[in-house]
């Protein structure tokens, strides 16, 4: 594996040599938050939005970030361009204890076949507390996200789905959630807990511009494996087409047409 470099604290080191305090409250208590961010063709997508994402929960954390908006725009690009990567993944880390990390690595997108045939995904009884003061935030506090998504792959699934304390569908461990019923495109409300995903947004957007009814509700699981079509989305997969949830075929078990004209759009955009 070739030497990468990082950003830290407003300098560059190579990868092996980076380092932060055993100290640093990020490390100890998962106190900080991240952003995880896709660039094509050398152009980081949706970056302003991540960015503003970022500084809105670091203010509701206070966490102080020491840098401005523009300097972290300038170091995002300047780390891509450090590393030679044009298609890439990008992830700006903030902790409490002053570290300001941003790391980068090639990525070319998800598998051909995913979007082809779908994916499945498993119910997990684990439960979105979405009262919880971390809801909707992308903190580093992720294990029990984690340990979703590992339960539900170690049963052959792609991705977890969480239920809130109400019992209500939230969100996948790693992505938002689509529904497709009748022509009309469904997702779980922001007070549902979940994650107010700058992918979901951009997906209402286009859904919106493509006259296509979107309703942002309380979703139940019965609503969920009796629709029409399922998607994930999140900014690396971009729209993930979901044909099975548990052992129930979704649709006709194949991704649906709903799913692939936004998915057309949104590359279109890009």
């Amino acid at each position: 594996m070739r030497k990468l470099k990082v950003w830290i604290n407003g300098r560059f080191t190579d990868s092996r040599d980076a380092k932060i305090s055993v100290f640093d409250r990020g490390f100890l208590y998962g106190d900080g938050l991240f952003e995880t961010m896709r660039a094509y063709a050398g152009s980081i997508f949706s970056l302003d939005e991540h960015l503003a994402r970022l500084f809105n929960s670091s203010k509701n954390l206070r966490i102080k970030i020491p840098y401005s908006k523009k300097e972290l725009r300038e170091a995002s690009y300047n780390i891509i361009k450090r590393n030679a990567v044009k298609d890439a993944y990008i992830r700006i880390t903030v902790t409490r204890g002053g570290n300001v990390i941003i790391i980068t690595k090639e990525f070319s997108g998800y598998p051909r076949r995913d979007y082809i045939y779908g994916t499945s995904a498993k119910v997990l009884e684990m439960t979105l507390d979405e009262h919880s003061p971390l809801a909707g935030m992308k903190t580093l506090n992720r294990l029990s996200y984690l340990l979703a998504k590992e339960s539900a792959k170690a049963g052959g699934y792609g991705e977890a789905i969480l239920l809130n304390t109400k019992g209500d569908v939230a969100e996948g461990a790693t992505s938002n959630l689509f529904l497709v019923k009748n022509g009309r495109l469904l997702t779980p409300s922001l007070d549902s807990g979940i994650l107010p995903g700058i992918t979901r947004r951009t997906v209402i957007a286009l859904a919106k511009e493509l006259k296509i009814p979107v309703i942002e509700k309380h979703l139940s699981y019965k609503e969920l494996i009796l629709a029409d079509e399922v998607f994930l989305t999140n900014s690396l997969a971009e729209l993930l087409p979901l044909i099975k949830v548990d052992r129930a075929k979704i649709g006709r078990g194949r991704p649906g047409e709903v799913t692939k004209l936004l998915h057309a759009a949104y590359r279109k955009m890009i």
